[in-house]
């Protein structure tokens, strides 16, 4: 049998180690150094192998006693991978609502783009639903979702509870489809609040002005402190229909004479933004700011924050923020471009999402109608009166 100095006396090699303690447990010695503990049996004339854990972490003697557990169940026909199988997938059966979300925090929400915003609302509903936190899974149901969005509903908007919603709808998804731990989702059939109708904000040419005055900033030159790089940026989102975070987010290597590439949006595929004329020498206005950024400003909420301070703050309008722009910038490219080149142009998957940020006026309309040079839409002949 291994001591514990013959086991610390193991030296990592470039091979695979394999050191016998006898009856059927080994210790195996990776290139890194690690340590693990593994039993070698034979069930049914059929070699197999089953993992105990790593040493130092488990002794020398609670590796045999594991074994000798593994013995016993090998003496009854059990396998012992199986029926480790079997344990794990109880223990996911029986895991609280509150261990179900933990586990989604650090498996699935890293995957998101908006990662750190989905980690802060889950963690909250651990926070402010602790009863309900240790309810089983299989112990869930619509009552207690019901029970949910209405209390949700008395803290924050419909929209908001909507996202929620959606959010568990997630995390149910992941349990249903990966962990295979419930049957069906305690989501089915309740009904969510409505979302609230979409932004209709156009930004008007004076206001336009307006914010540029306050900023203290006019595109002739270059924007050197944050003020004034959140006014540019505030032009060239209305100038190419780009977020506020994939402004902050352009590099120079991306930037070339037709078009920006952003190869990480929030649809996670990567965009090609055409340039006009005007975003071009807008552009031209922050050479030589930053050798790798275009922008010194680096986080989107930032921008948005600043934007807020000054648009509020300063000038006293309430409804407008910084990815009003995006509606604005789209409505205006429509006049150029047709809705399919429009989408390419923003990034939108289906036209569905892409017409929230179409919001031509009445009076836009009206005017794209009665153009002089465009033909009646009924065409009839003009009767002379006698």
């Amino acid at each position: 049998m291994l001591t514990k100095q013959q086991i610390d006396a193991i030296k990592p090699s470039e091979m695979l180690q394999k050191h016998s303690d006898g009856d059927m447990l080994y210790i195996f010695t990776s290139s890194t150094g690690k340590k693990v503990w593994k039993v070698l049996f034979t069930l049914a004339g059929k070699k197999g192998t089953t993992t105990i854990g790593n040493y130092p972490f488990v002794s020398i003697k609670e590796a045999r006693l594991q074994r000798d557990a593994i013995k016993v169940q090998l003496s009854k026909g059990i396998n012992p991978n199986q029926q480790k199988k079997e344990e794990k997938q109880k223990k996911l059966e029986s895991m609280t609502f509150e261990e179900l979300l933990n586990k989604y925090l650090v498996e699935v929400t890293p995957t998101h783009k908006g990662a750190k915003q989905e980690s802060c609302v889950i963690k909250n509903y651990i926070k402010k639903f602790p009863k309900l936190m240790q309810k089983s899974i299989n112990g869930l149901g619509q009552l207690d979702m019901i029970e949910f969005r209405n209390e949700r509903l008395k803290q924050v908007s419909e929209s908001t509870v909507a996202r929620d919603l959606g959010v568990l709808g997630g995390v149910f998804r992941y349990a249903r489809q990966e962990l295979r731990i419930m049957g069906s989702s305690p989501l089915t059939d309740i009904s969510k609040p409505s979302q609230a109708p979409h932004r209709e904000r156009r930004i008007l040419d004076s206001e336009i002005d307006q914010i540029l005055k306050a900023f203290a900033y006019y595109p002739t030159f270059q924007p050197v402190n944050k003020k004034q790089q959140v006014a540019w940026a505030f032009l060239f989102a209305i100038e190419t229909t780009m977020r506020a975070g994939e402004i902050v987010g352009m590099k120079w290597i991306n930037v070339f004479d037709e078009y920006v590439l952003l190869p990480d949006t929030k649809n996670g595929m990567a965009r090609k933004v055409p340039l006009s004329n005007k975003a071009r020498d807008l552009l031209e206005l922050m050479r030589g700011l930053h050798d790798d950024r275009v922008c010194t400003l680096t986080r989107a909420n930032v921008l948005s924050s600043y934007f807020w301070q000054v648009v509020k703050g300063e000038l006293g309008i309430e409804d407008l923020n910084f990815h009003d722009t995006r509606h604005e910038a789209t409505t205006r490219l429509s006049k150029k471009l047709a809705i399919q080149d429009l989408a390419k142009v923003t990034g939108h998957k289906d036209l569905k999402t892409l017409m929230g940020y179409y919001n031509p006026t009445a009076t836009e309309l009206a005017d794209r109608i009665n153009r002089a040079d465009d033909p009646d839409i009924i065409s009839f002949k003009k009767v002379a009166v006698s």
